[in-house]
């Protein structure tokens, strides 16, 4: 009786659901751009509720809300940088193999899966289809629409349950975190059993994260960042003067290119001549301005995690690793 009675309850709720015109609008551009029958995406939607802790968690985020010494303390720490060279180590053949086949370095991909759900042993305590539901139907929410397509597409294609799938406040999957458009974009069957599986294969993984720095313009070989010693008007900032600073350049913006000549001519004194185009980013660490310049591969980081803070904590983990595994 009370199981029948909370069917009843649920089918009511979903019938509710059902009457909003922008849930049957979306149903219907669903079945327009998806092999997706109305009664496969009914099906999906059904379980579908909105996640007030995704969207808080949505508006407190670190690459946004920490300062650059928290942000770095708390994501390359010794602990993190230990664990990353035991995971390189225990799956050493697939990273040599993997780094052969796509040209990224095995260190940055270790950094990225450590960075994202600490080498595999935690994919968030979320799941993709609240989470991507929730933002779905937001205003402005025709990027999340499609990821909630893409979300169905991947569940249907693979037989997965996206109500029982652990992902991040934002709806992202498996070791690496991909949120679905980028899964059934870029996620590879490396190991060659038939199926794209992120959250089971290391083999997959692996190879998925290296597909996706490569099909992003990740060039073999090139340094990501560096930091460079300098003097002149821009030593001892703490992070509020650093942020106050009024440059003809944006300072810390992934999206600045620039010629190293143009930091020189605003007071940045080095004596580096670099011909490549740099995104500067200036920081306090540890009670001192650190200037960083990020190349093309630090702006390809960016493409899986749109923030500069996210971008040199890879690069810079990425580096503690590869000095501990060569020790």
């Amino acid at each position: 009786m009370i199981r029948l009675f909370l069917l009843l309850f649920s089918f009511s709720i979903f019938s509710d659901i059902l009457e909003r015109d922008d849930i049957n609008e979306f149903i219907n551009m669903a079945v327009e751009n998806s092999d997706l029958s109305r009664a496969e995406i009914i099906d999906y939607l059904k379980d579908a509720e909105s996640s007030k802790r995704a969207v808080q968690a949505r508006s407190n985020q670190p690459e946004v809300k920490a300062t650059w010494d928290d942000y770095l303390t708390k994501r390359v720490t010794s602990r993190r940088i230990g664990n990353g060279v035991k995971f390189l180590k225990d799956h050493i053949d697939i990273f040599e193999s993997v780094e052969k086949d796509y040209g990224i370095s095995k260190f940055y991909i270790a950094s990225i899966i450590g960075m994202e759900t600490n080498y595999g042993t935690y994919y968030g305590s979320y799941n993709p289809l609240d989470t991507i539901f929730t933002r779905a139907f937001e205003p402005n929410s025709n990027f999340w629409q499609k990821e909630l397509i893409q979300l169905f597409i991947l569940s249907k294609r693979y037989n997965l349950n996206p109500k029982k799938i652990k992902s991040s406040w934002s709806g992202a999957i498996g070791l690496g975190q991909f949120i679905p458009s980028s899964y059934n974009a870029y996620g590879v069957d490396y190991d060659l059993n038939g199926i794209v599986d992120l959250l089971g294969s290391k083999e997959d993984g692996i190879a998925s994260v290296a597909n996706y720095l490569q099909a992003n313009g990740w060039v073999k070989g090139k340094t990501a960042a560096i930091q460079i010693d300098f003097n002149g008007n821009f030593t001892n900032l703490n992070e509020d003067q650093i942020n106050e600073l009024d440059l003809p350049f944006e300072l810390n913006n992934f999206r600045t290119k620039i010629y190293a000549e143009e930091l020189k001519k605003v007071g940045f004194n080095f004596e580096e001549e670099y011909l490549s185009l740099v995104s500067p980013i200036l920081v306090q660490q540890k009670d001192s301005t650190k200037l960083y310049l990020g190349f093309d591969n630090f702006r390809v980081i960016t493409k899986y995690n749109r923030s500069s803070k996210y971008a040199l904590a890879v690069h810079q983990l990425a580096m503690e690793i590869s000095k501990k595994f060569y020790e």
